[in-house]
């Protein structure tokens, strides 16, 4: 049997972003064209994306009881289930799933996501990817805390593909290119420079590993 593992993931403005309730990364935000520009989420709008995000879970859950999946979303309005199978079961099923998942966002206030389905990556170890969990969800967190006062901050999302390409998207509200802007984007940078190095994570190996993507509104990287 294989071991049961849940995943909710979520980008939040003051919640938990790309913060694993069990086991399993998140994803990267990036620029998506022709789509609805998500907005800064109230606590009240939080709690609610967690739980359709827990519904879809549970709902995959009645009829996969044994599956090894993740189910996330992101700032480019995607919901994603992430499903740690060998190739050719992951393709048996995705089509159901997708399903299943689109059944129970479509009368939510997640109707207007993208349902993606995807295979994990079968190479890591579970006690790897409980590493790797509670160092992007440590870092989420210590940055949401630093940032939460900043009044362009809107989300946060953090990914882990491998060692080698390992990432931390903030999303801000900033809409113009001018000096102002510019200022601004340099600010925020130069805080997320300053928590990744301060004492509370410096117990996490090869920080600086880590690629610093600042977004405006649209979705653009703009540092």
């Amino acid at each position: 049997m294989l071991k049961r593992i849940f995943i909710i993931t979520g980008i939040l403005i003051v919640a938990i972003a790309s913060l694993s309730l069990l086991n399993k990364h998140s994803d990267v935000d990036t620029p998506i064209a022709n789509k609805v520009e998500p907005e800064a989420l109230s606590t009240k709008e939080q709690e609610l994306h967690f739980s359709i995000l827990n519904s879809v879970t549970e709902k995959i859950h009645e009829k996969y009881g044994d599956l090894e999946f993740a189910v996330s979303s992101n700032s480019e309005i995607e919901l994603k289930v992430k499903i740690k199978e060998n190739e050719e079961y992951f393709n048996s099923v995705k089509k159901d799933i997708e399903s299943i998942a689109t059944n129970v966002i479509k009368s939510s206030t997640l109707k207007d996501y993208t349902v993606v389905i995807e295979r994990m990556d079968l190479s890591l170890t579970s006690e790897e990817t409980e590493k790797i969990n509670k160092e992007l969800s440590h870092i989420a967190l210590s940055l949401m805390e630093g940032l939460k006062h900043n009044d362009v901050f809107g989300n946060i999302n953090t990914e882990y593909q491998n060692e080698n390409q390992k990432s931390i998207t903030i999303q801000t509200s900033l809409k113009g290119s001018d000096k102002d802007a510019h200022k601004l984007v340099l600010e925020i940078e130069k805080t997320v420079n300053e928590i990744l190095h301060s004492k509370e994570l410096n117990s996490l190996s090869n920080i600086d590993s880590y690629e610093i993507k600042i977004l405006n509104a649209k979705g653009e990287v703009v540092n």
